[in-house]
């Protein structure tokens, strides 16, 4: 049996868990040909030297300093990743978070590859124009989100034309404080998500519900939506994550307990041929499941990230930077985070009331206007 061949970007992060443990529970399956990280070089030794892997990336200059790293064949900077792939690679997870791996993803989409797709920030940025490239050089985006990846199996089952798509969000750790504390959650409330555990960065966003703002805008550009044909509701039990509704009235909807090994399995495996070690979902379990209407006024990032979406172009990209950037300075305890969305919208209004609005940008243009961010970011206080 051939084994599939796999590359992992974004190794050491939850994600990158998430595949090796599939990998470790069929390992006559794979073959791990490279795996990277941004830092954690210990992490990422540890991975090498249980699934026998050969080549490491990682974004720092630090081999000439590590003796561990001179048996492998090591990348350094995240410019020189697009290498650890070759003519035998089947797989390819891109695991790598925000922004920093837009040259990456724009280099790999060209190469005619299966990609197993965990970052929205850079889909969101460059549009379709990430889906188009990917379309011309034969190489398939299988979006890794538990919300994308039930509407691509959804789709799949080929029940012709739909008319919409809904997506769930849980609601975060805020879904019913009062909105008179918002101002004064601290950044330990703000991480403990009731459901997930996450890294820092998406932890915040789904407080904040940015998370489910990129989303849409997300599925938007994956399946080739309308504005009108993309929403959101909440859902605090996590088990439906997408519905399709059609025409005559049908819906479907995939339900399956909260484990991201289900989405990356379908890269592997035909829809029914992973086995799970996990106990199956049984709704007996649960009394009741809950479905209810995003309060914009609780989360305000969805009005605008539906406003973002409809004015396309530049926006969705500039929406999401300012999210990093904001995010960060809420970690740091410089803003609020009440701030984090706010801010956003008074940027958005001063970027787009000084710079024209390039509906199909390019990497040049989103890189211009992340720039210009940079020096003119607004933080009031």
């Amino acid at each position: 049996m051939k084994k599939i061949n796999l590359v992992i970007y974004g190794a050491t992060g939850s994600i990158g868990g998430s595949v090796l443990s599939i990998v470790r529970s069929n390992k006559k399956k794979f073959n791990v040909q490279g795996i990277t990280c941004n830092k954690n070089y210990n992490k990422l030794i540890k991975i090498a030297e249980e699934f026998d892997v050969k080549k490491l990336g990682i974004n720092k200059r630090i081999r000439s300093t590590i003796k561990k790293l001179k048996k492998y064949h090591v990348y350094e900077d995240i410019s020189t990743f697009s290498n650890i792939c070759d003519k035998k690679t089947d797989v390819i997870i891109f695991a790598i978070s925000g922004l920093a791996g837009l040259d990456l993803i724009h280099k790999l989409c060209k190469i005619g590859k299966t990609i197993g797709m965990a970052n929205k920030e850079c889909i969101i940025s460059i549009g379709q124009n990430l889906t188009k490239l990917a379309k011309k050089n034969c190489s398939i985006i299988v979006p890794l989100d538990s919300e994308h990846n039930s509407i691509f199996h959804l789709l799949n089952n080929n029940h012709g034309s739909f008319k919409s798509i809904t997506i769930t969000a849980s609601g975060g750790p805020f879904r019913k404080l009062p909105l008179k504390s918002f101002n004064n959650i601290s950044v330990k409330q703000a991480l403990s998500h009731p459901i997930w555990k996450m890294g820092k960065k998406i932890s915040i966003d789904s407080a904040t519900m940015v998370n489910k703002a990129l989303e849409i805008i997300e599925a938007k550009y994956l399946f080739n939506l309308e504005d009108n044909q993309i929403d959101a509701i909440i859902h605090p039990q996590a088990l439906v994550h997408a519905m399709v509704n059609y025409k005559n009235g049908v819906t479907t909807a995939l339900l399956n307990k909260p484990d991201m090994r289900i989405p990356i399995s379908s890269l592997f495996f035909k829809f029914n041929d992973y086995a799970n070690k996990t106990k199956e979902l049984n709704l007996l379990e649960y009394s009741k499941l809950e479905f209810q209407a995003i309060n914009t006024k609780r989360y305000p990032a969805i009005k605008l990230g539906k406003e973002v979406m409809k004015i396309g172009g530049l926006a969705p990209n500039a929406f999401n930077y300012l999210n990093e950037i904001l995010v960060s300075y809420f970690l740091k305890g410089v803003i609020k985070f009440a701030d984090i969305t706010a801010l956003n919208e008074i940027n958005l209004e001063k970027i787009f009331s000084k710079n024209t609005n390039i509906m199909s940008p390019n990497l040049v243009d989103i890189k211009n206007i992340n720039s210009w961010i940079d020096k003119n970011l607004y933080l009031r206080g």
